[in-house]
Parts: structure tokens; sequence; C-alpha cells
């Protein structure tokens, strides 16, 4: 009986699987090349801003101000992007073209009774210990550029308390009673609640538009390494301009 060499064949099994399963990433990724021949129907090209809401996280104090406790963590994007003047611009074109423009906001009660200060997950930890985000303090004031003028139809949910835009909001609700099926974010931050963001409109069954010129991460490798590996999983990653020209505005032109 020939003898079996186990060291060989344990890195020849371990080796096989680890293809495997890198093959199964890849396919999930970046999707069958041959779509059509999988029977999926076509992904849409054109949308309907009577069924499309852009939902903008925490354009807040901390974000945008110069002196907010965040600003820093963003600010090599922000210049990079230019990011606010550009989310102005998407946030003038959405409204005029009928699109729902949402804004979603976080804060907290003054003694943040409505957290559990002993569970482990840094989030509600970290506000807590900074005593951060407090409800009627300027570091929940919203960034004045992007606040609806008369006329506008915008939406202003209360202050979420989770990492979610969808977390105890009635968010879901209102975009419901309001068909909307289509919903593209923007915001902070791409690493923590925007990403919140986009993985639970996708699990409500949105179609989901991630727009990568309008978010900032606090950690910017990290933040475009998530929006080409990881955003793909759960929406379609856009630039401001591509998303617009969805609903047939032209380009805009550079000089």
């Amino acid at each position: 009986m020939a003898k079996i060499n186990l060291r060989s064949a344990f890195h020849d099994l371990t080796g096989r699987s680890t293809f495997n399963a890198a093959a199964v990433a890849a396919f999930v990724l970046l999707g069958a090349s041959n779509v059509h021949a999988q029977g999926l129907p076509p992904l849409d090209k054109v949308l309907n801003p009577a069924e499309t809401a852009l939902i903008l996280v925490d354009f807040q104090y901390p974000f945008t101000n110069p002196a907010g406790a965040n600003y820093h963590n963003v600010q090599k994007e922000l210049d990079e992007k230019h990011l606010l003047d550009r989310t102005v611009d998407l946030v003038k074109k959405a409204r005029s073209l009928g699109i729902t423009v949402v804004h979603i906001t976080e804060g907290y009660t003054h003694d943040y009774r409505e957290l559990d200060p002993t569970n482990p997950g840094g989030f509600h930890r970290g506000q807590i210990l900074r005593q951060a985000w407090k409800v009627g303090t300027k570091e929940t004031s919203y960034y004045e550029p992007l606040q609806p003028g008369e006329g506008d139809k915008d939406l202003f949910l209360p202050p979420r308390i989770q990492t979610t835009a969808f977390g105890g909001t009635g968010l879901d609700q209102m975009l419901r009673s309001k068909g909307i099926k289509n919903v593209a974010v923007a915001g902070f931050t791409t690493d923590v609640c925007v990403y919140a963001t986009v993985t639970s409109a996708y699990d409500l069954g949105y179609h989901v538009y991630a727009l990568r010129d309008a978010m900032a991460g606090y950690f910017p490798e990290q933040s475009e390494q998530m929006l080409k590996n990881t955003y793909p999983m759960w929406s379609k990653v856009l630039s401001n301009d591509d998303f617009l020209g969805m609903f047939g505005l032209e380009r805009r032109t550079e000089r």
C-alpha cells in the first residue's frame, strides 16, 4: 500500500479550500460575467425621482466645522473631494429633480439616559465618555448651507441614537409611505454610520446607491478599500455625477 504524506495532503486540501473560498468571494463581489446567461434581469440605468430618496447622514458641527471634534479625522477627504461644496450642489440638483432629500442627525439627552453604558461595544461608550452629541448644543447643529429653503420639502427626522439612519427614526415607514424604492446615501462616516445605513437599507429591500464623492471616513485608506471591496455587496457605488446622470442630468464640466 502506498504511503500517504499527511502533511502534503493537508497543504493540498487547505490550498484548494483557500482557492475555492477566494473564487466564491470574487464571484459574490464582482458578479457573474455572463449575467444574462444566469437569467437575471438587467440593473436599472434610469431612476424615477418620485421613487428616490437622498439620505444625508450627520452633516453636523463635529464633521463640518474646523473646530468640530471629528473634523480633523475627515479633513483630508473633505479637502480632496471638495465634499461639502459638492454635496450642496448635489442636494440643490436633487431638489430640482423632485428627489426626496432626507436629513439624518445624531443626538442624545444631556445625561444619555437612552443608552446602556455597560454595553461593551465602543460606539456609545465613546459618546458618553466624551459627553458628545448632546441635543441643543452647538455640536449637534446642522451644516447651514444644506438647510432647506422656502418651498423645499426636505425631511428632517428626530435625532437618531443608533448607528444606522433606519434605527428608531421612522425612516423606513416614511419612505414606504412615499413609494420610495431607491435610496442614495451620503455623509459621515464611510466606515461607521454611512456603512450601517447602507447595509440596513439593503436588508430592508431598497435599491442602494453609495455616493463616494459625498462621504468621508475616519480612516481614508480603510474607507477607500471598503468602497472598492465591501460596499458593492450592498450597493452600487457611484460618483455624484453618475448618480444624477441616472435622472438625465448631464455630467458636470470640469474647468
